[in-house]
């Protein structure tokens, strides 16, 4: 599951930023920094990959998509 956690962003124009993009992950408004905060985030984006068992596997400030895809590994093959 993904997780998108904004900062500052009214939800009309995250809502319109994610039609335009096209993005299936979900978009979540956070209240004040709680949640930056508890993860030490100080610039945006900051991407974390974090594993079933809750720790931080992945972390980068800025988007790469590469290198997210190298964190989570090979696809597994279909079936």
């Amino acid at each position: 599951m993904f997780l998108s956690v904004d900062l500052g962003d009214e939800k009309a124009v995250i809502e319109k930023y994610w039609l335009e993009m096209g993005f299936t992950m979900k978009p979540v408004m956070q209240k004040g920094e709680t949640v930056s905060s508890a993860f030490g985030v100080q610039y945006y984006p900051t991407n974390y990959l974090i594993g079933p068992d809750g720790k931080v596997l992945w972390r980068a400030v800025g988007w790469n998509e590469l290198a997210l895809r190298a964190a989570l590994g090979p696809a597994p093959a279909p079936k």
